[in-house]
């Protein structure tokens, strides 16, 4: 499996990674569905999908992806 941002939330296992992925297709949909819509991916949770949602918005604040190279950049 490849690296991803998702391996970085301590409460996914790449079961949960690949239900995420194979729902919503790439990590920059992920980013922009709601709490609600990823809470319904099976095994996801309302809880667990405030923690991914959480985490993705505090992700952006702090890097950048370069989405030609998929590259994670972190801003200073």
């Amino acid at each position: 499996m490849l690296e991803s941002l998702l391996d970085e939330i301590p409460s996914l296992g790449e079961v949960r990674i690949k239900a995420l992925i194979d729902y919503f297709g790439s990590v920059a949909a992920l980013r922009k569905a709601s709490v609600d819509e990823i809470g319904s991916v099976p095994g996801i949770g309302e809880k667990t999908a405030r923690i991914i949602k959480s985490f993705l918005e505090e992700s952006s604040a702090s890097s950048f992806i370069d989405t030609q190279t998929g590259e994670i950049i972190e801003r200073p």
